[in-house]
């Protein structure tokens, strides 16, 4: 009868390990799944914004270096944030104030860091192609930067998240639709010529990225039940920004005024 009852144990025991064993791929296949459906706007976003100006060959390989280099200085930025997570907590700064922490986390690692990069790498290609760059250029230039930043980020963030969190990371798009804002104030800047323009330009984006982080955080949803529902709103505001923008191309693309050479203007 013990052996018997022994047999049965090592049993059911080897039965539960195999469930759990096929529960997880399970899992991991639909968070898999999740993750190629989380690229497709995306990538549609990116195909769109290439096709601009088919017949300008140039462009087109700007879009695509432009995308390389968001995709590699995502990695960078995810790599930094690892250094620096390291050397706050062996400081012992980390330990001092976990909300100090989820601020930290959100406006300088991430928000500070990640526009400033998005904002320098356009730029340089704004620059350089200077003498024939459009206000849709700019827009177009800096949304495919971020469109870079988003596909790696959406891979990172999939080991912390649930599939429909992945989900609704790849179809808000937070980081095309900061794009998209600071290329609109940096044309509108070159337009103008007014350098109040190149602030916002970098200041808004940065602004609403640190707060939709920081909304994000355990620490500050921690504060009241109520702080469950305050990142919803700045997933609306990337919504708005990103259809707001892409309503704007489609508009003026064929027009004279977002289309022609801003030093021409």
């Amino acid at each position: 009868m013990q052996r018997f009852l022994w047999r049965w144990f090592v049993y059911s025991i080897d039965v539960k390990s195999k469930v759990v064993k096929r529960f997880e791929k399970k899992k991991m296949i639909i968070a898999i799944l999740c993750l190629i459906v989380s690229f497709i706007p995306a990538v549609l976003l990116y195909v769109y914004l290439r096709n601009l100006r088919k017949e300008d060959s140039e462009y087109r390989v700007n879009c695509r270096h432009l995308l390389i280099r968001g995709i590699v200085c995502s990695i960078a930025v995810a790599l930094l944030d690892l250094v620096i997570n390291i050397a706050w907590n062996i400081s012992g700064l980390g330990a001092s104030s976990a909300l100090l922490m989820a601020v930290f986390k959100a406006f300088f690692i991430a928000a500070l860091v990640e526009e400033f990069i998005k904002y320098l790498t356009a730029n340089k290609v704004i620059k350089k192609n200077i003498d024939k760059v459009s206000w849709l250029d700019c827009i177009a230039f800096v949304a495919i930067v971020g469109i870079g930043f988003q596909l790696i980020e959406t891979v990172v963030y999939m080991v912390e998240s649930n599939p429909i969190q992945i989900l609704i990371r790849g179809f808000t798009m937070g980081h095309p639709a900061y794009g998209i804002l600071m290329g609109f104030f940096i044309g509108k800047a070159l337009y103008t010529g007014k350098h109040s323009y190149r602030i916002a330009a970098y200041g808004l984006p940065f602004i609403l990225h640190g707060l939709y982080d920081f909304s994000l955080a355990d620490e500050f949803q921690a504060m009241n039940d109520n702080f469950v529902f305050i990142p919803f709103i700045f997933v609306f505001i990337e919504l708005f920004i990103l259809i707001r923008g892409i309503l704007l191309i489609r508009k003026e693309r064929h027009g004279t005024e977002y289309t022609a050479p801003l030093l021409q203007k």
